[in-house]
């Protein structure tokens, strides 16, 4: 039996890779697996024996029995969680591309995420691809941006359906409350809420039960989310902050969080046989999906609200159990406030919520006519549900904006936050101590107790969210309405391996 080679690629950490030789089995050959073969080799070569899937580049699974094309010199190997390869190339039925669009002058995007961006706009069906200032490279797909498309493409969404931010007011901020003393108040956050997730649910009207609603719903989760306790730095518009409720000398909560894997579920059930799925309106899964994925973006809301319910309870629990605290008296009101709500909702005084990663119908000026779309955003924020957080990194300003404009430039939305500058594994990142890590140089505090996660998320992982803002403020798309500072912000306070 002839041997060729092939590069076997770890699909969770594609730097690790190796070459091999794989047996062609010819036409008659019914016993040999190339499947198993593939499995085999990587196994030993990565010591991982849970490995059990191989993809073919561009997403398609190789089942057992099939063998490889000629063209295939790469494949994937995967322990079952989702392609994150490139999407493989399709030329266009229609023969165009969309338009590409990068909204950054000040803020750095790296040529990466540009040839992501210029990627999509490849795709059928797409319209316009909009990069955002924080425009980033992500693992397939850039992050930061909007697309405009005929059809819905789920991983373009991505993976963390109904991410999004919301902010909360905690109460007049205490003259001796210092950042160490309230982070000793955020408790037991990471473990699973003692209340009645189910109960919680049905507030929202959501009555479809999922595995990830008992230990999951009211949880930061990983990677770039966060709980940040602010304080007012600076007011630029001082009546648009009025009619949001924010003021100075008051603490508030940004809560930036998403669907804790329910979303990542779903989409990969939606890319098992196809790392990049096309679903147009008289595909049977299309409504399938886009129910699917509402009932995701609702579920998130709720867990934000649960989370932000959770640290209020945090702080003004203690506070109503030490009433000597010289602090307690300035924000018992608000506890007392809080008690005598029937709708658990009621206290948290929501100020705005934005979802930065979903898909909805809107209408989009394409070649002179206006046409209705499926507009996705991937780390983009939508500029018609009021004012829009544009979070910096850990140890950086945020900043509340008013989106201004009509919106066809920017495919009606803003950036969401910074945006990474340097990739999560960058040898930068690395140096110094990760000790001093827990404090920044605005004098907050930073409770993360994975070491990995706290390096990661380094102030200098970010871009300046001023050049971003700047971007934004120059190109008429917004205006800044108040600064923030962040003053506790939570991340994990679980030890690593639980």
């Amino acid at each position: 039996m002839p041997n060729r080679r092939i590069t076997i690629i770890l699909n969770s950490n594609q730097t690790k890779r190796i070459t091999v030789l794989v047996p062609v089995p010819t036409s008659g050959d019914t016993e040999y697996n190339v499947k198993e073969h593939i499995l085999l080799q990587a196994r030993n070569k990565f010591l991982n024996r849970y490995l059990s899937v191989v993809y073919l580049w561009g997403g398609e699974e190789l089942k057992d029995g099939e063998v490889l094309s000629d063209k295939e010199e790469e494949v994937l190997v995967s322990k079952g969680e989702a392609y994150i390869g490139p999407p493989k190339k399709q030329k266009r039925s229609d023969g165009k591309v969309g338009e590409v669009r990068v909204l950054a002058n000040t803020s750095f995007v790296h040529e990466e995420a540009v040839k992501q961006l210029e990627a999509v706009a490849e795709l059928e069906g797409v319209y316009a691809a909009v990069g955002m200032p924080d425009l980033h490279k992500g693992d397939r797909f850039p992050i930061g941006c909007a697309i405009a498309a005929k059809g819905i493409y789920p991983a373009l969404i991505g993976s963390d359906i109904g991410c999004g931010i919301s902010l909360y007011p905690l109460g007049t901020k205490p003259a001796h409350l210092t950042p160490e003393k309230l982070a000793l108040r955020l408790r037991r956050l990471d473990e699973p809420w003692e209340g009645d997730a189910r109960a919680w649910l049905k507030l929202y009207g959501i009555e479809k039960e999922t595995e990830w609603d008992m230990e999951s719903l009211g949880t930061v989760g990983g990677g770039n989310h966060f709980a940040e306790i602010v304080t007012v730095e600076r007011i630029v518009d001082a009546e648009a902050c009025e009619s949001m409720g924010v003021s100075e000398n008051h603490l508030y909560l940004l809560a930036h969080t998403g669907s804790r894997g329910l979303g990542a579920s779903i989409l990969r059930d939606y890319t098992r046989s196809n790392g990049n799925p096309y679903l147009t309106s008289d595909n049977p899964e299309f409504n399938v999906y886009l129910e699917q994925h509402n009932h995701t973006v609702l579920w998130a809301k709720a867990n934000r609200d649960l989370l932000a319910h959770r640290i209020k309870n945090c702080i003004f629990r203690q506070i109503q159990e030490q009433r000597e605290d010289e602090d307690a008296n300035e924000l018992v009101e608000t506890k007392e406030e809080a008690e005598t709500s029937r709708d658990p909702r009621e206290d948290l005084g929501k100020i705005l919520d934005v979802t930065h990663n979903s898909v909805r119908q809107c209408g989009y000026e394409v070649d002179g006519n206006m046409v209705d779309v499926w507009l996705h955003r991937k780390g983009a924020a939508p500029t018609d549900q009021g004012f829009v957080p544009c979070p910096g990194s850990r140890g950086d300003f945020s900043w509340i904006l008013q989106p201004m404009g009509d919106g066809q430039s920017n495919a009606h939305s803003l950036a969401h936050g910074a945006g990474r500058l340097h990739a999560r594994n960058a040898p930068n990142l690395r140096r110094g101590k990760v000790d001093e890590l827990t404090t920044t140089s605005l004098g907050s505090c930073v409770i993360c107790t994975d070491p990995d996660l706290l390096v990661q998320e380094r102030p200098e992982a970010y871009k300046s969210v001023q050049a971003v803002v700047d971007d934004m403020e120059e190109g008429g798309i917004a205006e800044g309405v108040v600064v923030l500072r962040p003053y506790v912000t939570y991340k994990t306070s679980q030890e690593r391996g639980k």
